[in-house]
């Protein structure tokens, strides 16, 4: 089975990898590299879910199903005020299956440095845990907030396998 996904990124590439390999057999994921139409750090949910759902629309070339992964911040009502989602779209064509990742909280000065429009993640993260600017293609700020426990795959795999549910579950969705 052939999965696109409209990103070249190597850690989101991975996650759908590992995640339809959990229900299907002989499957080749390829990476194609889209625009989401979407900034750079979307600032909700709504631009979350666009973004992934334009990307795995204008991937979605001479496969069964092409994939969209985003992520972004939403507004929180507590602590930092911003938590971190990634959303996962699966397109076979015709239907749009959503996913979404656990949230975790930003850290303050992350927040201040995104929204003041100082930085870009990357680079507000790498400020924050000095380290390389490229975190997003590794473990991410998830990794390092949870001291490698769970990586920006792991992350990212759960928004996939969430978008999955519908699909292998299609008996309980009639």
């Amino acid at each position: 089975m052939k999965v696109n996904i409209g990103s070249e990124n190597p850690v989101k590439v991975n996650a759908v990898k590992k995640a339809f390999c959990k229900y299907f057999k002989e499957i080749k994921v390829k990476g194609i590299k889209t625009n989401s139409n979407v900034r750079e750090q979307p600032l909700n949910l709504k631009e979350i879910i666009l973004g992934a759902k334009n990307r795995a629309k204008k991937s979605f070339i001479d496969c069964k199903y092409s994939v969209g992964i985003e992520s972004g911040l939403m507004s929180f009502p507590f602590n930092s005020g911003f938590v971190e989602s990634t959303i996962a779209v699966i397109f076979d064509g015709k239907n749009y299956f959503y996913g979404s990742s656990p949230l975790f909280e930003y850290p303050e000065k992350a927040v201040e440095l995104l929204i003041k429009g100082q930085d870009d993640v990357n680079t507000a993260f790498a400020k924050l845990f000095n380290k390389e600017k490229d975190m997003g293609k590794k473990g991410g700020a998830v990794g390092e907030l949870t001291k490698g426990k769970i990586t920006r795959t792991d992350f990212t795999e759960l928004a996939v396998l969430m978008a999955l549910i519908k699909i292998i579950s299609k008996e309980f969705y009639e």
